[in-house]
């Protein structure tokens, strides 16, 4: 049985497009014409006829020949054909019934069917059911028959391109939904790479990126990446002094064709690159961002075989603006979470200097009382004067415990109120809390003008409380009331029973004739730092520091104020205390 084989040449690009089970042509748009690229196959039971299409045709066309259909069928399964011609009359079975199974194995082949009797309801049914493309008489012409394979060879160049072309499209718009999901850069390089040579075939991928004055190209990523070429490539370097050429053009957004037989031409680095890859080619495409090129996908051919075609550069170029796009978008979330991090770092900084300042504040007071003390000691015998060594000892102490207070209360706050562990509480009678306060607050009264007034009935229940705690509050009251009253003004400090439940709970008033605060203000008014103050009088975390203090004894503190009237600021205590945070529940 007369055979030929096809040709050694390539029969179109296979890559990632294969399917049936003899495999796929892949045409070349700019090779139609070659129409040895695309075999075909002709099965008659007559040799002579077979013999004869063979001499005629075989300069022209890549033939395969069978003299049965069984033979045919063989071969159509292990050969890539575009053209299948059959004569209709054979032993076996008919011409239709052949090509018929011919489309079942793979429908993309042409389908000729080559007959002698011109039977019209066979041939109408032939064409109209799909089992054949066209049908040419017996006996054939050359001319005839030249044009009709032609016709067909091309017929399937066109819809295998067509296919091929939507099935790159497809996978462009996969790949483009996949890169545009990943924000991290890394992830993202590698995603990139992986594609182009896994999926798109290519034998090796680099991605390359342009630093910001475009003065130099270096490698971001390379596939594969665990080989000697990858190592080897890995060192070279692509500078304005050692490839200007090369960078010129893709800074000018042109794509580059680099060949093994162009060596010559080539800068040093893309001559290294060349000979390093051992390809015949590599292509570079430019990455064009939105403002300028921020680098280049390269993909070479350096297992040998084809060349890089003009499909290969457009769909190369089609990755590349989605992976631009990609890229641009996962640089512009890294710098958003460097500059996060920046601004919490820059916040963490300035909440600590600000409560370092507010701690600061808070036990200026204290220190006032003690330094007092100790100025004078020293012109201060004990026999001489016993009311000093003993009133003002006994305050200067009690400042020193309450600053210790102080500290153990910031270093509470700074956990969140969330410790277990803390002072224990103890009754605390609020009147008497109240006069040590206002005797402790008696020269900033002298130095403010004005006149403080203080009414602690005899018969107000003392409540369970942390007896610093509750003391820190009251002087942070008390000091922005007198801070906020102008000269002969009047502040107005209580300790009663709650009018409402007596037995239940105690409520501590402070009452200025200040200049009020603004409505819009009162929100904001125990916001950790917020102040209505002058920056050299408070910091804005004394009522903080006071509402966290009153809420943590299961209290509560309110104020009333009015611009121009003056404020008032309400505490009330429960009598059995509040649970700290972090406590039990009863």
């Amino acid at each position: 049985m007369p055979q030929s084989s096809p040709s050694n040449s390539r029969f179109g690009d296979t890559r990632g497009l294969r399917s049936g089970v003899g495999g796929d042509v892949r045409p070349r748009p700019t090779q139609l014409l070659d129409y040895r690229e695309f075999p075909l196959l002709y099965v008659d039971d007559e040799p002579d006829n077979l013999r004869v299409f063979e001499l005629t045709f075989r300069r022209e066309f890549s033939i395969l020949t069978a003299t049965s259909a069984e033979a045919g069928l063989r071969l159509l399964n292990g050969n890539p054909v575009a053209v299948v011609l059959s004569d209709q009359r054979m032993p076996e079975v008919t011409g239709v019934e052949f090509l018929s199974r011919v489309r079942d194995i793979d429908p993309k082949t042409i389908r000729i069917l080559v007959t002698a009797y011109g039977d019209v309801d066979i041939l109408g049914d032939a064409i109209n059911d799909g089992s054949i493309f066209r049908y040419v008489p017996k006996p054939w012409e050359p001319e005839d028959m030249r044009l009709t394979v032609r016709r067909a060879i091309e017929m399937y160049a066109l819809e295998r391109e067509r296919s091929a072309l939507l099935d790159e499209l497809t996978l462009l718009n996969r790949l483009s939904r996949t890169l545009h999901r990943e924000m991290d850069l890394d992830r993202l390089v590698e995603l990139l790479l992986n594609a182009t040579h896994h999926e798109l075939g290519f034998d090796g991928a680099a991605l390359l990126f342009f630093d910001k004055p475009g003065d130099s190209l270096s490698w971001r990523g390379l596939a594969p990446s665990d080989d000697e070429v990858a190592r080897g490539i890995a060192e070279l370097r692509f500078t304005r002094d050692t490839a200007p050429n090369f960078l010129d053009r893709l800074l000018k957004g042109d794509a580059q064709a680099l060949r093994v037989n162009d060596q010559s031409e080539l800068e040093k680095p893309v001559r290294d690159w060349v000979t390093e890859v051992s390809a015949d080619e590599i292509l570079v495409v430019p990455l064009v961002g939105k403002n300028e090129v921020i680098g280049a996908l390269a993909v070479d051919n350096r297992s040998g075989g084809r060349r890089l075609g003009a499909d290969d550069r457009t769909l190369l170029d089609g990755l590349g603006m989605q992976a631009v796009i990609a890229i641009e978008n996962a640089r512009l979330v890294d710098d958003l979470r460097t500059s996060r991090a920046q601004v919490l770092r820059a916040d963490r900084l300035g909440t600590l200097g600000t409560l370092a300042a507010g701690l600061a504040h808070e036990i200026n007071n204290p220190l006032v009382s003690i330094h007092t003390f100790l100025s004078l000691a020293p012109e201060k015998r004990p026999d001489d004067d016993p009311s000093f060594w003993g009133e003002y000892h006994q305050l200067a102490t009690s400042e020193l415990e309450r600053i210790r207070g102080l500290v153990a209360t910031m270093s509470r706050l700074a956990h969140g109120g969330g410790e277990t562990t803390g002072p224990e509480k103890s009754l605390v009678d609020l009147g008497d809390l109240a006069q040590e306060v206002v005797h402790l607050m008696q020269p900033e009264v002298t130095n403010a003008g004005i006149t403080l007034l203080l009414d602690c009935p005899n018969e107000t229940p003392k409540v369970l409380g942390v007896r610093d705690h509750l003391h820190q509050v009251m002087l942070n009251l008390l000091l922005n009331a007198i801070q906020a009253t102008p000269e002969d003004g009047v502040v107005h400090m209580k300790v009663q029973p709650n009018p409402d439940r007596p037995q239940d709970s105690v409520i501590v008033l402070v009452e200025d004739s200040g200049r009020g605060i603004p409505e819009e203000s009162l929100e904001r008014i125990f916001d950790p730092f917020f102040t209505t103050k002058d920056p050299d009088q408070g910091t804005g975390l004394g009522l903080m520091i006071s509402h966290q203090i009153v809420a943590d004894h299961g209290g509560s503190i309110e104020v009333r104020s009015r611009v121009g009237e003056g404020s008032t600021f309400s505490v009330c205590l429960p009598v059995t205390g509040g649970r700290r945070s972090g406590d039990a529940a009863a």
